[in-house]
């Protein structure tokens, strides 16, 4: 069991073939405490099979110290009414008792041929239960900045709250945490969430911190550039075989990308007509770009020059 304040839960960490995916937010209070209401805390101290002469039963035994320490408002009532709304474990209210504020059980409801692997399955279902608080929530860490003001010289002390997971909304509603300084890394759920503008604004954001943590510095504009191009059709495209198709609809760009001769077949099938505007286009087929100096043409009024010829010179 654990709580994110959450919990009853275990949270797994994050695949390795994923990014770790972090919202970063300030708190309006300087309160180190907050971070036990997102991270994951085991809260049960034991679950255990019972076995008696008529009944069989699993006890939960709650970890009252750590719920204490973590300032987490968890007890045996509020374990039960989180078990009775977990569809995944399907108990009734009279199948789980509680005992005291520390202690509960649960009578498997089952044939006598069945009773074993009931109870297996509720001891392996159980501690994936949520209590409370935000299940995307791997980890959380409060950091404490030192502040300056240019002014007055005088020191402050700021608390920033790291969070590994998702789940950007939820946190920005945790009281004490300023959501108008929130920011994620998971690009897709700051568009969903906030919009198109800020999932631009995150994409910058990204490569900037990304680019500077290896000590390279990038001019905004080209980040600015490239942010506008995933974003200016109203969703976030990947520089990709998917991405780009969404983009664009040249024949020949498709095809100078990825899979060159199934978009040149299926163009020639269709009798698609190519228009060649891009970049990609003009350098393949060798027109001038109609971009920078190939955007116009030039012509240049030159008077005409008279040339008189006269006779060849007689050489002896």
């Amino acid at each position: 069991f654990a709580s994110s304040t959450k919990s009853l839960i275990i949270t797994l960490p994050s695949p390795s073939w994923i990014a770790t995916l972090l919202l970063s937010q300030k708190l309006l209070s300087n309160d180190s405490s907050i971070e036990n209401l997102l991270k994951a805390t085991p809260v049960a101290k034991s679950v255990k099979i019972v076995m008696a002469s008529r009944l069989a039963s699993i006890a939960i035994t709650l970890d009252m110290e750590t719920i204490q320490v973590s300032q987490l408002c968890i007890d045996a009532y509020t374990v039960k009414q989180s078990i009775l709304q977990t569809p995944k474990i399907k108990l009734k209210e009279q199948q789980v008792k509680v005992l005291n504020p520390r202690k509960l059980e649960v009578f498997p409801q089952a044939n006598k041929d069945k009773l074993h692997f009931e109870l297996h399955r509720l001891k392996n279902k159980l501690p994936s239960v949520v209590v409370k608080g935000i299940t995307t929530v791997q980890r959380a860490v409060v950091n404490k900045e030192q502040e300056r003001d240019c002014k007055s010289d005088v020191k402050g002390e700021t608390y920033e709250l790291l969070v590994e997971g998702t789940g950007l909304l939820a946190v920005m509603g945790i009281d004490r945490v300023d959501g108008r300084n929130t920011k994620s890394n998971h690009i897709m759920e700051v568009q969903q969430r906030l919009g198109i503008e800020a999932a631009r604004i995150s994409i910058i954001d990204v490569i900037n911190y990304t680019m500077s943590s290896h000590g390279m510095t990038i001019d905004l504009r080209h980040m600015m550039l490239l942010a506008d191009l995933m974003t200016y059709k109203g969703e976030v495209l990947g520089i990709t075989r998917h991405g780009v198709q969404k983009m664009k609809d040249s024949v020949l760009m498709l095809a100078s990308f990825e899979k060159t001769t199934d978009h040149l077949f299926n163009a020639s099938v269709n009798g698609r007509d190519d228009k060649i505007e891009g970049v990609s286009e003009c350098i393949i087929t060798g027109i001038p770009m109609q971009i920078g100096t190939g955007m116009f043409k030039l012509r240049q009024c030159v008077q005409q020059v008279e040339l008189n010829y006269q006779s060849e010179p007689m050489l002896s």
